[in-house]
């Protein structure tokens, strides 16, 4: 089992306007068991997050902010039993 912390970010930051345009498909992970947040977290841009599995994690699944599109599509989310970890998608205010 892995345990990592901060998986996958994608975008500069918040403030980096620039990432705007940028399009990313994240498709086909096992994103497993002992893994925290960030499956991904995405900043501006478009995301298209598709037919991912998401076992058991810490914090959150996906995540966003700075006003990203994220379009979740065929993804299979299996949640911790700690009832205080079940956010799947989490929403940060830029």
């Amino acid at each position: 089992m892995t345990h990592h912390n901060k998986v996958m970010l994608l975008g500069h930051s918040d403030s980096y306007t620039q990432d705007k345009d940028m399009q990313v498909t994240v498709a086909f992970n096992h994103f497993g068991e002992g893994l925290v947040q960030r499956m991904p977290s995405c900043r501006h841009g478009y995301f298209h997050v598709i037919n991912n599995d998401y076992i058991q994690w810490k914090m959150y699944g996906d995540g966003g902010s700075a006003d990203p599109t994220i379009n979740s599509q065929g993804n299979m989310f299996v949640a911790p039993d700690n009832r205080f970890s079940k956010e799947v998608t989490k929403h940060e205010d830029a």
